[in-house]
């Protein structure tokens, strides 16, 4: 499972990342020191605490679009600009595929969930954890087969504030209740930005330095600065107009080599396909657990080189002999007498 980490760096981390994805438009409440107050509405916020405590409102809502917000506007045209570049080089070609593949999962997925849930039929802790899990699955692939990401078209048209309030809200509540089992989003993680204290320790008109302190951790102070109206982190605004051009490049490059050569992309697509179909053959829960975790190994073996250890055999319980005796020697006659030269037996 992937561990909701308690230190600040990787809070800050996770946040930033989130930042550079997407945003909200929420209220602030500016008393500092205080929990994270959930405002439904409020004017734009003059101070980077009352920024901060907006999008950690949004965060707690699960709205992606506090995210989106909380960017300037130059940041927000890098990465529409971005995508729409993406989606034009994108082969529709490789792409139609890839969404006729999230269809038949999407489909094959809700064949197994009714399955278990059809009246009478005996299920366990196990299958009722399954069904909940294949619920999930079935919302992440409904948003990928109904959204603009399932049609080049419109993913060339995309508006970035619009799809983060749509798919991509989606798709965040899919992963954070449990569509990639334990490898997805931890819920409890989103409460958690209710909990996180803002204070502001000093501010200019373009400068501030804020104290953040995370649900049991020590306080910290980070600086924030004002890009284009917007209170955004130093490191971040020191960070984007170098890591963010490099970003646009590896997308970019992805795209043009998966129009270029297209053949791995689409037998990988095949193998998918074809644990697919052995899913849909399977007649029961605990078939289909087998046939998934096999046909899993099955494909990271072919994608990564992983190799899957055996489950270990049964140790060997070792029989134990009969301790060696010594040898016998004889009992020396008292009447013996050892020679001068003889050593002491």
């Amino acid at each position: 499972m992937i561990l909701w980490r308690r230190s600040v760096k990787y809070r800050m981390a996770w946040l930033a990342v989130l930042v550079c994805l997407s945003a909200i438009w929420s209220g602030g409440c500016s008393e500092p020191k205080s929990a994270v107050i959930v405002c439904p509405e409020a004017p734009e916020p003059a101070n980077a605490d009352a920024a901060v405590r907006n999008v950690l409102a949004g965060l707690q809502r699960q709205e992606l679009r506090a995210l989106w917000e909380f960017l300037p506007p130059s940041y927000q045209a890098d990465v529409q600009e971005l995508l729409r570049d993406f989606a034009e080089r994108l082969d529709e070609k490789s792409w139609g595929p890839f969404v006729a593949t999230c269809q038949k999962a999407r489909l094959v997925t809700s064949q197994i969930r009714r399955k278990i849930d059809e009246p009478g039929t005996a299920s366990n802790a196990a299958d009722r954890e399954l069904a909940a899990q294949l619920r999930e699955i079935e919302r992440l692939l409904d948003a990928l087969c109904d959204g603009e990401l399932s049609d080049i078209g419109r993913m060339r048209g995309i508006d970035v504030s619009q799809f983060i309030g749509g798919t991509g809200s989606r798709l965040l509540a899919a992963l954070s209740h449990g569509a990639l089992g334990d490898s997805g989003l931890p819920s409890d993680g989103f409460a958690e930005f209710s909990e996180v204290q803002v204070g502001l320790s000093d501010s200019t008109q373009d400068s501030a330095m804020l104290t953040l302190q995370w649900p049991g951790q020590a306080a910290t102070q980070h600086r924030f600065v004002r890009v284009e109206k917007q209170w955004i982190p130093l490191t971040l605004a020191e960070a984007w107009p170098i890591q963010f051009p490099i970003v646009r490049k590896q997308c970019l490059e992805w795209a043009d080599d998966l129009r270029s050569n297209p053949e791995t992309w689409h037998t990988r697509l095949r193998e998918i396909d074809q644990l697919l179909d052995e899913l849909a053959e399977t007649k029961s829960s605990a078939e289909s657990r087998k046939v998934w975790q096999s046909g899993a190994s099955r494909l990271a073996v072919a994608w990564f080189g992983a190799t899957i250890p055996d489950s270990p055999a049964a140790a060997e319980v070792p029989v134990p002999s009969a301790p060696a005796s010594k040898p016998v020697r004889n009992k020396r006659p008292d009447t013996e007498v050892l020679l001068p030269d003889e050593p002491q037996k």
